[in-house]
């Protein structure tokens, strides 16, 4: 506790000072007797940059900080990031404490030893892992799919990257494949610069293994790019980490069913709607298409949308557009006619 507590002030003042520190206040000793010779001292690193970790290069002890890609839909491996680029971190056989329990969002400092892997620069072994916080934002680098060759290169190995605007998945031959299976290769628009690797342990309802490739519309990507290459040279490798990877309609939250009321009373009635990805519940009703004078907002996100309208009159009808908003947008339905029970007033 005290090591990490020494490396945790480092980080945030500087590397750690290896020199010689402020001389002893202790009374000289008799002059006959010799001074004793230092004692060798190892230096010890302070938190570095993932970028300057990796630029030591295989054999070097690194301490780095940054925000964890994945859990363990990628077995044993974790990549973590910073800023500029990533690093692959490796626990097998043997598992530090805190290791099994990282996932995705998580922001840590961890410790090891650099090495080599078929092309790859990983954390192995790694001798400490201390988780700082969860629930930190992951940022991509985003590059359309028209240029993803350019992206699969060594300054980007372990980062996650989101290929954009992909129209197929194809297997190593060009033919447009339908479902992912594990431990196969797959092609980014059948684009051999730019290929896809499912590993066998994204399984399970949310998993990679098995999931549905969009059908008839452009879809974005994620993936962490690695590298496998027993030369060294080439093999970087995109690898999904969910289905949640192939993420259609840029994450808008797009209208999937259109809106049903499903409660009706005389002065009030109850919509439910659904969206593709999260958003909040939006309603704008009045007395026709082109007059939506009223709005009512929902902030709690969901895909399965309920909202009632009440403070109606009977009888009447009512032009109601639903939509919905999250952080890549808003979906907007076209209105639709509803009529409340009831005769209406004279």
């Amino acid at each position: 506790m005290l090591l990490y507590t020494t490396l945790l002030a480092a980080s945030l003042v500087g590397p750690l000072q290896t020199g010689p520190g402020p001389k002893s206040k202790s009374k000289p000793k008799p002059a006959t007797t010799p001074a004793a010779a230092p004692a060798p001292t190892t230096p010890t690193p302070g938190v570095q940059s993932v970028k300057a970790a990796k630029a030591l290069g295989a054999g070097a002890t690194v301490t780095v900080r940054g925000v964890v890609s994945n859990g363990p839909e990628l077995g044993a491996l974790r990549f973590v990031q910073d800023g500029e680029t990533g690093l692959a971190l490796y626990a097998l056989p043997t598992r530090v404490p805190g290791y099994d329990e990282l996932r995705a969002g998580d922001s840590v400092q961890v410790t090891g030893q650099l090495k080599n892997y078929n092309g790859l620069l990983e954390m192995d072994p790694i001798t400490t892992v201390h988780k700082i916080s969860s629930g930190r934002p992951l940022h991509p680098l985003k590059v359309p799919v028209k240029q993803a060759g350019s992206a699969f290169v060594e300054a980007n190995e372990g980062r996650l990257l989101e290929i954009t605007g992909v129209t197929k998945i194809t297997n190593a031959g060009g033919a447009p494949v339908e479902t992912l299976a594990a431990n196969s290769n797959f092609l980014l628009d059948g684009d051999k610069s730019a290929p896809l690797r499912v590993t066998n342990s994204s399984t399970g309802p949310t998993g990679v293994i098995d999931a549905a490739v969009p059908k008839g519309e452009t879809f974005d990507v994620r993936g962490v790019l690695s590298q496998y290459s027993p030369t060294g040279t080439g093999g970087y490798q995109l690898l999904p980490r969910l289905a949640s990877d192939f993420v259609r309609g840029g994450n808008l939250p797009r209208i999937t069913a259109e809106p049903v009321p499903v409660g009706t009373t005389n002065q009030s009635f109850t919509l439910e709607y659904t969206t593709l990805y999260p958003g909040d519940t939006r309603v704008k009703y009045g007395p026709s298409a082109t007059e939506l004078t009223e709005q009512r907002v929902e902030e709690d996100f969901s895909t399965k949308h309920r909202i009632t309208i009440d403070g109606l009159q009977p009888g009447t009808t009512y032009y109601v557009q639903v939509s919905s908003r999250n952080a890549a947008g808003t979906a907007t339905a076209a209105p639709v006619p509803i009529i409340t029970g009831g005769r209406k007033k004279r």
